[in-house]
Order: structure tokens, then C-alpha cells, then sequence
């Protein structure tokens, strides 16, 4: 048989103790080959884990709620516990970050950090990663759509290759239009001045607060340059409030063709290439699309309940 891919395996599950005997499995699995564990989970989990495993210098609790609403974050966390270990340990990882979340903005684009995971990963022999679903929160559909995402499946004890993972393209949904009310600005080099002021007293207007409005504002600036600079001259951007966020989409002739910009920290040595990295670390939500015959639309989200920035680092 060949290689599915990295061992990278969804974990399908019911009820809070079939959850404890599927993930302490697969730790102390993890704990028989010296690896390193991980564990990324919402508190009451890290608590229950925790009474289980108990202190060890060999397993660490990653706080989810530090990184943020951003799916695009994920990655750069688990690069950064992998960076740890260059030695060559392993970590192996427990990932437990995809609650059942309404919003299908949020919901799509953790299914499809979730599958560049494997792209960002591929190469790695120090990495394996166990991501738990709970079958009676999520939908059928959601599971099913998760699970073409993991080459593996785990069933508690051992983890065995997924019949449906999908190796080819990922399909991603595609973004509805702006509404009809939403504001419009063109934009080139000599106009960017003219954006900026528009865009802050779009965001004054619905009450973001001001240390939100400046990231808006600098968020807005690195999507309009980058724009300018690679896409064409220049773009348009369209601005409305849909529900308790902010909105805002930026358009042009450029394509974007690595599926990884933005969302693995750029090292410290590289001069340019922080542009969407910035962007992910700022914004509450990114969703990014780009073809050849279409071109790239960029939409970034700003929650207006929260006031806090909350980013993984920026280098």
C-alpha cells in the first residue's frame, strides 16, 4: 500500500469519554516512542487531559484561545512547536480546535487550514497530529467534508488510511458578492492617502474601537500596496458591516498561486513576504481567492465585540 501521507488523522467520536479513551491512546502511543505531545483543546478538555497525564516536561498544553477566531493561525502555532523540537524529536500533536461553529465564513475556512496542514507538513518525519471531532455536534456533512481533509482516521487504538482524502485540488467556496449597500473605493499609488481616510471613517462610523481602526487601517494600507505592486497598478476595495463584523474585499488582476502565503511565520532573515502574514495576524478572519482567469479577491473580517489584537507573533 502506499503512503497516505503525513500522519495527520481525524478522530471521530462520541461522548466526553470516548473522547478521553481515543486521545490518552494516542498520547500515551506517543509517549512509548519518547515524542513530544502537544495538546491543543478548550479548557474544560485541557483539564480533563491534564488530570489524566499529569506533569511531564514531555507534554505541553497550547491555549487555543491565544490564537485567536483566525483558522490561518493554526499553522504557524504547530510550526513553531515542530521548530522546537529540530533536534528531530517528534511531536505529536492532539488538535482539538474545530468547535461547531454556525458561521459556515469560519467553519469553511477551518476545513481548509485543517487540509493545508498537509501541504505545510508534507515533508515532515517529526510530526503527527490527531484532530477530534465530536459526531453529535457536528453535522453528517461537516465530518464527511473534514474527513477528505486527513489522510488518516483514528479509531481509538491505531490509525488507519481515509478512502476519501483528498489529494487533488482543494474546491473552496466560493465568496457570495458584496451587498449592493456596501461602499466602493478605487484605489492606485496616488490615491492610496484617499483609502485610508475612507476606510477609517468607515470603521468610526460603526464604532470599532481605536486600536482596532489603526489595525484595520494598517491591514487595509499592506492589502492596497501589495495590490498596487503585484496586481495590476492598482484595485478596488468594498467596505459593509454584515451582522456584528466588519467587512472589507480588496480586487485586482494578480494571482496568487502558493496556498501557504500568509500562514507559516516568515523567518527572520527574509526581507519582504510579511505582507499576509501581518494580515492573518490582525484580522479576525481572511479568505483569500485567486485564478488565473479571475484574478484575486481578498476579504478580511473585523469583529466588532473584539477589542483586543490577538496574534500568534510577528517577526
Amino acid at each position: 500500500m502506499s503512503d497516505p501521507g503525513p500522519l495527520h488523522m481525524l478522530y471521530p467520536y462520541t461522548g466526553a469519554q470516548q473522547y478521553l479513551d481515543g486521545t490518552l491512546a494516542y498520547i500515551e502511543q506517543a509517549r512509548a516512542t519518547d515524542a513530544a505531545v502537544v495538546i491543543a483543546a478548550p479548557p474544560e478538555r485541557r483539564e480533563a487531559l491534564a488530570k489524566r497525564v499529569g506533569t511531564s516536561e514531555t507534554v505541553a498544553f497550547l491555549d487555543t484561545a491565544a490564537l485567536g477566531r483566525n483558522p490561518a493561525r493554526l499553522l504557524a502555532a504547530w510550526q513553531s512547536h515542530i521548530d522546537r523540537h529540530a533536534d528531530g524529536r517528534t511531536v505529536h500533536g492532539i488538535n482539538d480546535t474545530t468547535p461547531a461553529d454556525p458561521d459556515t465564513r469560519y467553519s469553511g475556512e477551518a476545513r481548509y487550514t485543517e487540509w493545508l496542514l498537509n501541504r505545510a507538513f508534507a515533508d515532515s518525519d517529526t510530526w503527527s497530529l490527531l484532530c477530534p471531532i465530536d459526531t453529535d455536534t457536528h453535522p453528517a456533512p461537516d465530518v464527511e467534508a473534514l474527513a477528505r481533509c486527513h489522510p488518516l482516521l483514528w479509531n481509538g487504538a491505531a490509525h488507519t488510511p481515509a478512502a476519501d482524502y483528498l489529494t487533488g485540488p482543494y474546491a473552496l467556496e466560493e465568496l457570495p458578492d458584496p451587498p449592493p449597500e456596501a461602499q466602493h473605493v478605487s484605489y492606485r499609488l496616488e490615491s492610496l492617502g484617499h483609502l485610508r481616510t475612507t476606510v477609517t471613517a468607515f470603521a468610526r462610523s460603526h464604532a470599532l474601537p481605536a486600536n482596532r481602526t489603526s489595525d484595520l487601517v494598517l491591514v487595509i494600507s499592506e492589502l492596497a500596496t501589495n495590490s498596487i505592486r503585484y496586481g495590476g497598478g492598482g484595485g478596488s476595495a468594498h467596505l459593509w458591516r454584515e451582522g456584528d463584523a466588519l467587512a472589507c474585499e480588496f480586487r485586482d488582476r494578480g494571482v496568487i498561486s502558493d496556498p501557504l502565503v500568509g500562514r507559516l511565520r516568515p523567518s527572520a532573515k527574509r526581507l519582504g513576504g510579511r505582507g499576509l502574514w501581518f494580515v492573518n495576524q490582525l484580522c479576525d478572519l481572511v479568505q483569500l481567492r485567486s485564478e488565473p482567469e479571475r484574478g484575486t479577491r481578498i476579504r478580511i473580517w473585523f469583529d466588532l465585540a473584539a477589542t483586543d489584537r490577538t496574534w500568534v507573533d510577528v517577526v
